[in-house]
């Protein structure tokens, strides 16, 4: 009871699966080329036929090819394999004998061939070598199809499920098996081989296409660019230079190979060596779904199907399509190659090789049927010779065919020998032909890289790069300055942005620097043209009418970049500085107008963000000035071209010097006296302050000491110290050692400090001071009052006198809110407990009125201006001060 349950269970359990097998067969085709597959749907219908009568058989064949052709859209040729698999069952049903695969041979010839003739006939009016492969094609595919099925049939067990499970062992005769081994060894290699080769064509033509339309793209392009520039505003195709690229796309294209489509970027069709049908829908292609992408670029275009009556119906149409850009030109280029061209062909070479499997399997099939048993012992060196024979063949092992006296055997092992070595060298063609596709394609990428190197164009930016700029130059004849128009050369530089790339990323700065050549690019005309020369780097070359007109640019320039650019959700705000420098009046040479144009860009950027400079002589002298002072520093330093100049301390309450300010001077062997305003801020930069700061601090204190030891009254010295130097870590420990080589003591030294210098880390500056100050060093704040005061944090510094500026002393007399201020800042030091000083005097009015607002000390041209050491030191003993305190 139970083993019946289970049989009335897994009698439909099987079909159910055997049918589903047949859906995915049905689905999963193993394509060829062309629109044409081979399927192994039969394969499994014939099988359920067999084992479940032709009623259950035929309705699953009905059900599995209306699906198929109604809800897959199949072409409806699929319908012969539904007529193949009626005409074999009925034959199955009422003959007794089983010839199934003669069967399927005489269906072919007889009914499948003639039909598909005529349907071809009737869908294309002709008869051509398509209908022979396809037909051939069909024809092997269902006795490869009936053929597995038989073999399948006769080795599995029972043929009929219908009484039980009991499975019944059937009898097998040599030559059917033998005729099997021989289809199975050779049809199944000749298969893979179809299909490998299949597949090499299809990529073959791929490729082949693709390098042809992108090499006529190459030269289409090389020969666009040199279109005098208003091509780049082509909107019409009735224009002459519409009219030049159609005379151009016309001589590259070929009538029997591709077509070529030219518009611009707004879709415009601007020039088509076709009949015009649909340009512009193929110029501006976007893929379906059932086409294939071989490259961004490059699709192989199927049409949708229709009601499709061929399999390959949609692919006489089918075309592989290019599309590019010729930046930055605008303009873009589609070039259309249809694939009828290799159709021919194709059919031609696949037609020879299925007639051949064709014609074997006949072949075989006699041969297996004339053999008998009496071969058995000679055939038994031969089917295990022929065993996994594919991989043998394919694998190059070697091969020991087996020998036979008797006639019959020797021809089939020659035959099977002959076969084998046939299909080797096939496949070594094929290899050797994919070799060489290779071989080409590498030549073909290899030379692509080297034009790429020699691009005209930035590939980041798409801007002219520095190598079209030389080539640009050239055109503008500078040689011949008579004939040459003026013109000016803007060197362009981003402020910060290596502040960028630092912070940011080189990713980010790569999408600014495009962005930003986006935005300059809007400023491209017929008379401006810019270039990016490297990194943030770009130049301007305009031919102008007027100064006015290089001014009003410059100005474009700058301005455009005012608004922020959106990177990553992020804006971020760049300005750019511009130097301008001008032919032929700054230079007659580009190398001499681009340098000076580079020398007004540093100008500018002196000046500030988002500013324009045109070039001066002037400039040039003097940073070539500067730049000779910058070098001679070092030299200065250890050349003995230094000295110190000192000028006096008066106390306002004794009249007596109290101390001294020490002042560098530098006596150039070329220059003479060099300010310490002018070369200073070069040694601030060049980082030489360092070395100067520390040779004036020695040269302070030995001379301090000296005067000491010589019955000098003893009183300190002030020194400036620069902000550089003051944040350097060996500051303290150089003015102790200095100190200790020179032997003064550290309440002689003053250390004078700007506002300025505290701006960077006020905690740290005021810990250094603090530092000092346990020292016995005095700190005194210099030019108080002109740098970034802060009085929240002025009562945080350890210092001990602060000293006005000679821009509050000047006037101070005539203007009384400069009298306010200075009187404000003397009360403010005294409440602080700070000594006051007062630089700068030069008036005995000035005198009387600090006198008055009770300033501490006094400094300035009034009493001396700076002295050599010895000058000095006669000044101090020679000076009176009880005059001083006697003026009313």
């Amino acid at each position: 009871m139970t083993l019946k349950r289970l049989s009335s269970l897994l009698l439909p359990a099987l079909f159910l699966a055997g049918l589903a097998l047949a859906l995915f067969c049905e689905s999963h085709e193993l394509h060829l080329i062309f629109g044409l597959s081979l399927t192994f749907t039969n394969m499994v219908l014939l099988l359920l036929t067999r084992y479940y009568g032709t009623i259950y058989g035929f309705s699953a064949a009905t059900a599995v090819y209306a699906v198929s052709i109604f809800v897959w859209d199949k072409p409806y040729s699929q319908a012969i394999f539904l007529l193949e698999l009626i005409v074999l069952g009925l034959l199955m049903r009422w003959s007794k004998r089983d010839r199934i695969v003669l069967a399927d041979g005489l269906f072919w010839l007889l009914i499948g061939a003639p039909a598909m003739l005529c349907v071809y006939y009737l869908t294309y009016q002709t008869i051509s070598i398509e209908i022979g492969l396809m037909v051939i094609i069909l024809a092997a595919n269902g006795l490869f199809n009936v053929l597995f099925a038989d073999i399948l049939w006769r080795y599995l067990p029972n043929r009929r499920l219908k009484k039980g499970l009991a499975f019944q062992q059937r009898p097998l005769y040599f030559s059917t098996v033998l005729f099997h081994i021989m289809i199975v060894s050779i049809a199944l290699p000749f298969l893979f081989y179809i299909v490998n080769n299949s597949w090499n064509t299809y990529a073959s033509l791929s490729n082949y296409s693709l390098q042809l339309a992108s090499n006529t793209g190459r030269h289409i392009y090389e020969e666009i660019r040199n279109f005098e520039a208003n091509t780049m505003q082509l909107t019409s195709p009735d224009t002459p230079e519409a009219r030049n690229l159609q005379t151009l796309a016309q001589r590259y294209a070929s009538e029997d190979q591709y077509r070529i489509i030219i518009t611009s970027l707004s879709g415009e069709v601007l020039a088509d060596s076709g009949n015009n049908d649909n340009a512009a829908a193929l110029a501006r292609f976007e893929p379906a779904d059932s086409d294939y992408k071989i490259q961004d670029n490059f699709y192989l275009h199927v049409p949708e199907k229709k009601a499709r009556i061929l399999p390959d119906q949609e692919w006489h149409e089918a075309d592989y399509i290019y599309n590019t850009d010729l930046g930055p030109l605008p303009l873009h280029l589609t070039v259309l190659v249809p694939m009828r061209h290799y159709q021919e062909q194709v059919y031609g070479q696949y037609t020879g090789q299925f007639a051949f499997l064709i014609l074997f399997f006949i072949s075989a099939a006699i041969v297996g049927q004339i053999i008998n048993r009496q071969l058995l012992r000679g055939l038994t060196g031969l089917t295990a010779l022929t065993t996994n024979l594919p991989g043998k063949l394919f694998t190059a092992h070697k091969t020991e065919w087996p020998k036979s006296r008797i006639y019959e055997i020797r021809s089939l092992i020659r035959n099977f020998r002959g076969m084998s070595i046939k299909l080797v060298h096939m496949v070594q063609d094929s290899e050797h032909n994919n070799l060489l596709l290779k071989e080409q394609t590498n030549r073909l990428q290899q030379s692509e890289k080297k034009l790429h190197s020699l691009a005209y164009y930035d590939e980041l930016t798409g801007l002219p790069n520095r190598l079209h700029f030389l080539e640009y130059t050239k055109s503008l004849d500078l040689d011949n300055s008579d004939r040459t128009l003026p013109f000016a050369v803007m060197f362009a530089d981003l402020n910060r942005f290596k502040q960028v790339n630092d912070t940011l990323g080189h990713t980010v700065g790569d999408r600014l620097l495009n962005k930003v050549a986006g935005r300059f690019s809007g400023i491209v005309s017929e008379q401006c043209k810019v270039f990016r020369l490297s990194g943030d780097e770009f130049l301007f070359v305009l031919h102008y009418e007027n100064i006015s007109d290089v001014q009003r640019t410059a100005q474009v320039i700058c301005d455009c970049l005012d608004e922020p650019f959106d990177i990553n959700g992020r804006s971020l705000y760049m300005s750019v500085s511009v130097g301008i420098s001008v032919f032929p009046f700054d230079g007659d040479e580009m190398d001499q107008i681009m340098r000076n144009a580079d020398i007004a860009m540093y100008v500018a950027k002196e000046q500030g963000d988002g500013f324009y400079h045109f070039y001066d002589s002037l400039i040039e002298n003097q940073r070539a000035e500067n730049m000779q002072l910058e070098n001679d520093l070092k030299s200065a330093l250890h050349g003995g071209q230094f000295t110190l100049y000192y000028q006096p301390k008066i106390d306002a309450g004794s009249g007596e010097v109290i101390g001294a300010e020490a002042l560098i001077r530098w006596m150039h062997p070329d220059f003479g006296v060099v300010s310490p305003a002018k070369f200073i801020p070069l040694a601030e930069n060049s980082g030489t302050i360092l070395d100067i700061d520390e040779w004036v601090l020695r040269e302070a204190c030995r001379q301090n000491k000296s005067w000491q030891s010589q019955g000098l009254a003893k009183f300190p010295v002030a020194v400036n110290i620069s902000a550089r130097h003051f944040y350097q870590s060996n500051l303290i420990p150089m003015i102790t050692r200095i100190l200790n080589e020179t032997g003064l003591a550290p309440e002689c030294l003053v250390l004078e400090i700007t506002e300025g210098t505290l701006i960077h880390n006020v905690e740290y500056g005021v810990q250094v001071m603090e530092d000092l100050r346990k020292m016995s060093i005095h700190i005194s704040m210099d030019d108080f009052g002109t740098g970034y005061s802060s009085l929240s944090q002025l009562d945080r510094l350890p210092i001990n006198e602060m000293k006005l500026d000679r821009s509050f002393i000047q006037g101070l007399v005539e203007d009384s809110k400069k009298s306010s201020i200075v009187r404000a800042v003397i009360e403010l030091g005294h409440h602080m407990d700070l000594r006051v000083v007062a630089e700068g005097i030069e008036s005995p009015d000035e005198l009387r009125y600090l006198t008055e607002l009770e300033c501490d000390q006094f400094q300035g041209y009034y009493f001396s201006k700076p002295l050599p050491s010895q000058e000095f030191s006669s000044f101090v003993r020679q000076w009176d001060g009880s005059a001083l305190i006697q003026i009313p």
